[in-house]
């Protein structure tokens, strides 16, 4: 038989675990909050109800919270982020500043985002006229763009320091301006910069770091499929190593992948001059794949008694045929497309990558040599205006015919060895020819003219 203290000990113990269960829930619940123009600022648990202010959503939020931003917004004065909270952007959200810094991360140990939002115009006497963070804090920006900002010191866009990761995504920074680091600058030796898929163009300083002024002495920072291009410092003499795109400093190793970093440059209102990137010669760089233009002081290989590696790059590229233009519609750097002959943006260095933020979408060869790029030839026959492919590939071939835009043409199955496609309906250009025989591909470029 059961005895009631039994009984009572096993009903305190399922209160116990509810209770436990009730704690761990509240723990974990994350809640969205909402902040849009014409809201009514009921609570911000909705659309309808929704802040509209950020800084009220921050109030009210704790950490792991998100908070909508929903279509345009005006933002007067600084908010002050001291959680852990996940700010995305809906409805094309945009928030216009005004005479004062947007956000400044105050807190130490928290994680913070920002998604899909457009930040303009704001002007700033601070350091990082859309967000500082000083704080040892890790920030992230994907499919973000900030454009038109200004900050009188630096960072134009954003100040970074204190230890941490920023981390920025897809995103564009455009016409922004400081002191230093037209669009960011990294002033400390803790902060991690990692930069993947991102343009910066437009951009302009009155000291160094057009686009970028990356200070401090972070062995892990890199940047990857970036395009920065047209960036300005607008200095007292023509000093290249002021850097027009990036300006690194410090002792340490720093790595730049599929990148192009071409056309930035020096004024002394007067005359200009080429300045891609510029450093002391204590930074060991790593330039895989990338193509630019002006490196002061040069890069020196550890062959020849220097500590930088760059075998795989283009540092002294001429793309002038290719006339590069920044398009304000899609936010990329588009180009021309040129003779095969020539450096060009897409799959430069055989690496399979375009470079810079401009992406085909193909899967190009890693290998020129590859052997079955090898035994096929293709080009354009002018007199019969035809594309004329020949190849000696022993098992079933197909190909498929790609724009340089990355549109598919056409797909051919079980290709003979000697094989016609009439051209008159194609345009003068580059193109692309991708292989696949066997479980393996390859991809070939041409001209039609």
């Amino acid at each position: 038989m059961v005895s009631q203290n039994t009984i009572k000990m096993k009903k305190i113990t399922f209160l116990s675990l509810l209770s436990c269960l009730f704690l761990v829930t509240s723990l974990f619940a994350q809640t969205t909050y909402y902040v849009k123009l014409g809201g009514n600022n009921s609570g911000g648990l909705s659309v309808e109800n929704a802040f509209t202010t950020v800084n009220n959503a921050v109030q009210a939020a704790s950490d792991g919270d998100t908070i909508n931003i929903v279509g345009p917004i005006n933002q007067t004065g600084q908010v002050a982020v001291g959680k852990s909270i996940s700010f995305v952007g809906q409805s094309d959200a945009t928030i216009t500043g005004a005479s004062a810094r947007m956000y400044v991360v105050n807190a130490a140990n928290k994680t913070i985002s920002f998604t899909g939002i457009t930040f303009q115009d704001a002007n700033s006497s601070n350091p990082g006229a859309v967000i500082t963070i000083t704080q040892s804090s890790d920030l992230t920006l994907t499919n973000c763009i900030l454009k038109n900002n200004v900050s009188a010191d630096k960072g134009g866009a954003i100040l970074a320091s204190g230890t941490g990761i920023l981390t920025i995504t897809n995103s564009l920074f455009d016409g922004n301006s400081a002191n230093k680091g037209g669009a960011i600058a990294i002033t400390s030796d803790g902060r991690q910069l990692i930069i993947t898929g991102s343009t910066f163009v437009n951009n302009s300083v009155s000291n160094s770091g057009g686009a970028l002024y990356l200070g401090g002495a972070n062995a892990n920072s890199s940047i990857t499929s970036t395009t920065i291009f047209n960036n300005t410092v607008n200095f007292t003499g023509l000093n290249q190593s002021t850097g027009g795109g990036i300006r690194i400093e410090g002792a340490r190793p720093f790595t730049i992948s599929n990148s192009l970093i071409y056309g930035n440059f020096v004024s002394d209102g007067n005359e200009t001059a080429s300045s891609d990137i510029g450093g002391p010669t204590t930074v060991e760089m790593t330039l895989n794949h990338s193509i630019t233009k002006n490196i002061e002081p040069s890069l020196i290989a550890v062959a020849d008694g220097g500590n930088d590696v760059f075998s795989t790059s283009k540092t002294d590229a001429n793309l002038t045929s290719s006339n590069l233009t920044f398009n304000s519609t899609t936010g990329k750097v588009e180009y021309v497309a040129v003779n095969f002959t020539e450096d060009s943006p897409i799959d430069f260095g055989s690496d399979g990558n375009d470079v810079g933020a401009w992406n085909s979408g193909l899967a190009l060869s890693l290998n020129k040599q590859d052997v079955l790029a090898a035994n096929l030839l293709v080009f354009h026959n002018k007199s019969s205006n035809s594309i004329e492919i020949s190849h000696t590939i022993s098992s079933p071939l197909s190909v498929e015919l790609y724009s340089i835009l990355g549109t598919k043409l056409l797909g051919l199955e079980n290709v003979a060895q000697r094989q016609s496609i009439q051209a008159s309906s194609f345009a003068s250009g580059l193109y692309i020819l991708k292989g696949a025989s066997s479980g393996r591909s390859f991809s070939k470029k041409f001209i039609i003219n």
